[in-house]
């Protein structure tokens, strides 16, 4: 590892840490891409401190659970709607919706895009409210799945920072 002077070892750890929480918090709400946060801020904190042989590791496992965390966040939901009969269609269209419902409303408006297109979508498709209120709490539960998994990782993600910083 470069060395850094003292204080400024300790402001990137500071940083890097305050940096990964926000990037723990947008896992929870979806405000920004947080497991991808966490792991910008792990890359940058290298950069800036050096990566060493410990770091690479670190970010290798921290690119690895990233990725898996950011492949559960899609997929989970993704076959819930499925499973519950929204055609791939219906499920761009809920996608569609995400993104609009991001922009008009900060941070739930994502999710309660997805769910509203799922409900919708499924409301036309059976023509059954009670059908489609069944299918929209399968997916909602599931995406409340998906982000207890992706919280996981984040805190793994984390971890992995911090053995670096120590052993490091």
């Amino acid at each position: 590892m470069p060395s850094l002077p003292p204080v400024w070892e300790t402001v990137a750890v500071v940083v890097t840490a305050i940096a990964m929480t926000v990037g723990l918090a947008g896992v929870v709400l979806p405000l920004l891409p947080g497991l991808w946060f966490i792991w910008v801020s792990g890359l940058i904190y290298g950069l800036f401190a050096g990566f060493g042989a410990i770091g690479i590791l670190s970010m290798a496992f921290m690119s690895v659970v990233a990725a898996a965390g950011a492949y559960i966040g899609v997929r989970i939901p993704q076959k819930q709607a499925s499973t519950v009969g929204v055609p791939w269609w219906g499920q761009l269209i809920a996608a569609a919706l995400a993104v609009v419902g991001m922009f008009l409303i900060p941070i739930l408006g994502a999710v309660l895009g997805f769910v509203l297109g799922v409900a919708l979508l499924q409301l036309l498709l059976t023509r059954s409210p009670k059908e489609a209120l069944g299918a929209t709490w399968l997916v909602l539960r599931s995406m409340a799945l998906t982000s207890g998994l992706q919280l996981v990782a984040g805190f793994t993600m984390m971890v992995a920072w911090v053995v670096w910083v120590i052993a490091g």
